[in-house]
């Protein structure tokens, strides 16, 4: 289990999140209901799932810039998806996938 922490003191342009899990940063897009082009948080497929958008990555201070190494990336379909961290990001789209599904019930 991975520590994940979402940065609810943040607000973003477009509804994005951002957070922490373990010495990573990541920012993701997550509706409110599933939708089709979404990541499957069962296998991390282009299916069902909440979570439309998502970047875990690391910013490494240069002397002159930031240098962003991207080691998962996520638009509607993976463009860069490093297979070490697969067990980190799945539980990163679980929780994701969990926490705004939860509805209120009165």
């Amino acid at each position: 289990m991975f520590n994940i922490k979402v940065n609810y003191g943040t607000k973003s342009r477009y509804g994005y999140i951002k957070g922490e899990i373990d010495n990573f940063s990541w920012f993701a897009l997550v509706h409110k209901d599933e939708v089709e082009f979404g990541i499957n948080p069962e296998n991390l497929e282009i299916g069902k799932g909440r979570v439309s958008r998502l970047c875990l990555y690391k910013d490494i201070p240069m002397s002159n810039y930031t240098k962003r190494l991207i080691y998962a990336n996520y638009k509607r379909e993976w463009d860069v998806f490093n297979r070490t961290y697969e067990e980190m990001i799945m539980d990163l789209v679980g929780y994701l996938d969990r926490i705004y599904s939860i509805k209120a019930v009165k």
